[in-house]
């Protein structure tokens, strides 16, 4: 009968009786990712794409702030300017390889 090693520990952490401890070891056991072949392009593409908005949504933040601060209603002043920038820069980010 052969028995088979099963590698069971996750942590060894050693106690020090001045009250601290100190992790010697650490599984790097991942969960394997569940996702069919068929719809990983289509989650590339998804997070890209949700990457992309989230850089163009905080460029407009930005300049919104900055317009706010430089005049009165300079928000609305900037409106038109402020999104066209942020939009450029959102499709800057989807476009970009890597």
């Amino acid at each position: 009968m052969a028995l088979t090693q099963v590698n069971s520990v996750e942590r060894v952490v050693l106690l020090r009786s001045e009250g601290d401890t100190m992790t010697l070891y650490k599984s790097s056991k991942k969960k394997k990712k569940k996702q069919s072949a068929l719809l990983k392009p289509l989650e590339k593409a998804q997070r890209r794409m949700a990457k992309a908005m989230s850089s163009g949504s905080q460029s407009y933040l930005d300049r919104h702030q900055a317009s706010n601060r430089k005049k009165k209603n300079g928000w609305l002043r900037d409106l038109s300017k402020n999104q066209r920038k942020a939009m450029r820069r959102g499709i800057k980010k989807l476009t970009k390889k890597n």
